[in-house]
């Protein structure tokens, strides 16, 4: 009996290579993993070989089918081997946690989107976490100027009332007065409502990829995010006929649909920016004064929706 690993690796290989069609143009480091195939095809022997060649055919035609009704669009233009250390996180252009990511064969659609497969039983920790950037890193991030819009009501509001400019004093005199707390509460509702129209009048302006990187750099824990997005596809049976079974890891995950899927953003009660990515809720995107309203400083939470 040959060594299993060896045979997975004879299927990783020939996955990419029949999901190119039958072709090793695109395959990336081609002639390490041709090297290996010739290896490994005289250590298992010629029957283990061949089934795995059919396994990887099957599953193959399985992925692409698989890729095409989840929104992959085009052919897949290039592959990659990623059982050498540090290949998956080059080809993406980024860090990947091959604890959290167990991707053999990487596949890049001519629409620009990268899909892992694996043929191992995994876990994926697939949810999001959310970060609570404060204003001035929301300003420096988008070239924006919020603080202006907050700094111009709190002025208005100062002058109308008569208050002091220190917001440690004027929060006193505004609690000192329950009618002034009143009114302190409907200036901040008609404030927080300007800061998050102009917050996402900024995002409207922002490219799908360059939108997407922002929400993933300043409002997500990227820790907690799986990407590349992969799939498992395990092939079965010795003699034909060859099938395969495909399990997606990441189905219900948020950080999921917001790599893969169009962005959407809108409005949400008086304060709040919406994310929805292919129709999923992704979060809330919420502006607040940290206490008293028009006398404390304010920051944006990100919240569940």
């Amino acid at each position: 009996m040959s060594s299993n690993t060896d045979q997975a690796d004879i299927n990783e290989i020939l996955l990419g290579y029949f999901i190119l069609g039958g072709k090793w143009t695109g395959f990336q480091l081609a002639a390490d993993a041709k090297k290996q195939l010739n290896i490994k095809k005289d250590k298992v022997g010629e029957k283990w070989y061949a089934i795995q060649s059919k396994r990887a055919e099957v599953m193959a035609v399985d992925t692409l089918k698989w890729a095409k009704a989840n929104e992959y669009k085009g052919k897949v233009t290039k592959v990659w081997w990623t059982a050498r250390p540090g290949i998956l996180s080059k080809a993406v252009g980024y860090d990947v946690d091959s604890r959290k990511n167990p991707t053999d064969t990487l596949l890049l659609f001519s629409d620009k989107q990268f899909l892992g497969v694996s043929a191992k039983s995994t876990q994926g920790k697939g949810d999001i976490g959310f970060k609570n950037p404060g204003m001035g890193t929301v300003d420096k991030a988008l070239n924006i100027k919020l603080k202006s819009v907050v700094d111009k009501q709190e002025a208005l509001f100062i002058k109308k009332h008569r208050l002091s400019e220190s917001k440690s004093k004027r929060k006193q005199e505004i609690r000192k007065k329950p009618s002034l707390v009143k009114s302190a509460n409907i200036a901040r509702d008609a404030t927080l409502k300007k800061v998050r129209d102009a917050f996402l009048k900024k995002l409207l302006t922002l490219k799908p990829k360059v939108l997407r990187d922002y929400l993933m750099t300043d409002w997500m824990d990227v820790g907690d995010v799986i990407r590349p997005p992969y799939i498992k596809v395990t092939g079965h049976s010795n003699k034909p006929p060859f099938t395969s079974t495909i399990s997606d890891p990441l189905k219900n995950s948020k950080s999921t649909a917001l790599q893969t899927k169009k962005i959407k953003l809108e409005k949400v009660g008086n304060d709040a920016v919406g994310v929805t990515a292919g129709g999923k809720r992704i979060m809330k995107m919420r502006a607040k004064y940290e206490s008293q309203a028009m006398a404390s400083s304010m920051k944006f939470t990100g919240d569940p929706w």
